[in-house]
């Protein structure tokens, strides 16, 4: 991990990478110093039979690709901006679980690199958490292709300062990690490739994620198209589903849908 804590805040390109362990066989990374979006990117990597693991970093996106096609904030050197290409053979059913299992990995690796406190709010974001309220470190984002590959985006805010973050972001250095992008990215890649392999051989992962996990056991409400849905967020299903209990006792599979947590206002949510 760098020492040089002024380093690990300039604003630079990305130089050698430490050594990526547990990578191989994968290729190693692609670095880019501009492109619109790397889930594009790579999605032509994959049409022209690129294997798995192949993976672009970019040090800018212009257009860089959100859930539910949001707009991700990707300024220069300010950030990691990537996405990696997945070709699982597991059922089409277990395939939902494939950006929790990244998002496990990418936890492990900032909490290790980087020192920060984060966990995974459901489906796809790693988040802090402090005083009730929640800072969006991380965001992931999982795309099927026709062939049955899997491209995985991943947006990992790292050096921004407030007025560069969108509402409800914050970033590794204002929650007071000093790592370098180069220890961060290096630290993600490897635990991502040993989260991924340790699922694709049979891992449960409920257990996992509900370890680093900022919603279950929260009440939220799930904001989807039919009408939202309010309750205790009590495990994760099958498939990855979120499963939703309400007042009532219903039982609520949830597949997709934007979670917001809610509390008492007495309550000490962390």
């Amino acid at each position: 991990m760098s020492e040089d804590f002024g380093a690990a805040r300039e604003r630079r390109p990305l130089s050698e990478l430490p050594p990526l362990l547990g990578w191989e066989p994968w290729p190693p990374p692609r670095i880019v110093a501009t492109t619109g979006s790397t889930m594009i990117d790579v999605e032509r990597l994959a049409g022209q039979g690129a294997p798995e693991g192949s993976v672009v970093v970019a040090e800018e996106q212009t257009a860089g690709r959100g859930r539910r096609g949001r707009h991700w904030e990707s300024p220069q050197y300010a950030g990691l901006w990537m996405s990696l290409l997945l070709r699982p053979e597991r059922s089409i059913d277990r395939v939902g679980w494939l950006p929790l299992v990244v998002g496990v990995g990418v936890v492990r690796a900032l909490r290790a690199v980087a020192g920060v406190d984060v966990r995974l709010k459901w489906p796809n974001d790693v988040v802090v958490v402090r005083d009730g309220e929640v800072g969006k470190v991380a965001g992931l984002l999982a795309e099927r292709l026709a062939d049955g590959a899997v491209i995985i985006g991943l947006g990992v805010n790292v050096s921004q300062e407030v007025d560069e973050l969108p509402l409800g972001g914050t970033s590794l250095q204002r929650e007071g990690a000093r790592a370098s992008r180069e220890d961060v990215l290096a630290g993600v890649l490897a635990e991502v490739a040993s989260a991924y392999r340790s699922w694709r051989d049979g891992v449960d992962f409920a257990p996992l994620y509900a370890e680093f996990s900022a919603t279950i056991g929260r009440r939220v409400r799930v904001q989807r198209p039919g009408g939202d849905v309010v309750g205790v967020a009590a495990a994760l299903g099958h498939g990855g589903e979120l499963v939703v209990v309400d007042d009532e006792g219903g039982e609520y599979a949830i597949t997709a849908g934007d979670v917001v947590h809610l509390r008492p206002a007495n309550e000490a949510f962390g």
